[in-house]
């Protein structure tokens, strides 16, 4: 009897119509010239079993070292199952791990406490079942400035105007610049939609109070940006790039999304930047953006 015929006999006694592939058989003709195959009991089942299932990607004989029962007139059998990565970003950990290893892949966090912002290997990937998904998280939020109510009133100013179904995301920050400017002090909060994920923004804005204002003052001088007037107030309107560069409002260079940014000096010492995030900025299209920022500036007010 051929070694094939051999072959496909031991198959055939435990699944119907399922073939092994070519390969097998001549690897293990090239180790038993008395073309006599035994398989172990174990390994047999095992092949049986998945491939009634339809589940390998690759069923073969492995060969060198690793297979030396071959030699001995046995085989190994290694099968290889892979499955696509799920998106799991703007998940809990513990949400991103359970759509993992219900799919079976171990999520592993990397970084941070929140909510999860990245993953590697990316959305739509192919891995082998039991591969690793490294998790990165966005820090926890501080929450400086205590509970801000709407969010509206902080740092020396007022939001008149906010666009329609935002609300205060609940945490918010301060820190000196007196390395930067040599004093004064920058305060920040932001707003979202209800229910988003933590980290994530749609409009966030910052007050540069003191010294800290040189800062707008010197961006208002920029090459690139657009100024806006505001009464007797001027206004830069700008694409803010990850590495701080500036560009026009609309225009998109390099693979990072930039932050389209309004920036007003209200007094002598007190300025605002107003951030959307790029996100709501695609779906808004470059004249919405803009059109919002500036109603948002318009409505700034220093707090009495």
């Amino acid at each position: 009897m051929k070694v094939e015929e051999a072959l496909a006999d031991a198959m055939a006694a435990n699944v119907a119509e399922v073939k092994a592939p070519p390969t097998m058989g001549a690897g293990v003709r090239r180790r038993h010239r008395a073309h006599v195959i035994r398989f172990r009991t174990a390994g047999a089942a095992l092949a049986t079993a998945v491939l009634a299932a339809g589940v390998p990607v690759y069923l073969a004989a492995t060969s060198g070292p690793e297979s030396a029962g071959v030699a001995n007139g046995t085989s190994t059998v290694r099968v290889v199952t892979k499955v696509t990565v799920p998106d799991v970003t703007n998940k809990t950990l513990a949400e991103a791990q359970a759509a993992l290893q219900a799919v079976g892949l171990v999520g592993e966090k990397a970084t941070g406490y929140e909510g999860v912002f990245g993953q590697e290997p990316k959305p739509g990937e192919e891995v082998e079942t039991g591969s690793t998904v490294r998790l990165f998280l966005v820090e926890k939020l501080p929450n400086a400035l205590g509970d801000l109510g709407d969010g509206r009133t902080f740092g020396g100013i007022t939001l008149g105007y906010l666009p329609e179904g935002l609300v205060w995301g609940k945490w918010s920050n301060k820190w000196s610049t007196e390395k930067a400017y040599g004093g004064g002090m920058v305060y920040t909060t932001t707003f979202d939609t209800p229910g988003a994920p933590s980290g994530h923004y749609d409009i966030q804005v910052y007050v540069h109070e003191g010294k800290a204002s040189t800062k707008v003052e010197n961006d208002l001088e920029r090459d690139g940006v657009e100024i806006v007037e505001f009464g007797d107030e001027r206004a830069y309107l700008a694409n803010v790039g990850e590495g701080g560069e500036f560009g026009q409002l609309g225009a998109q260079e390099g693979s990072e999304p930039a932050t389209p940014t309004l920036g007003l000096k209200l007094t002598d010492d007190l300025a605002v930047e107003v951030a959307m995030s790029p996100d709501r900025a695609e779906r808004l299209g470059t004249e919405a953006v803009a059109a919002e920022l500036k109603k948002i500036a318009e409505g700034v007010r220093a707090a009495k």
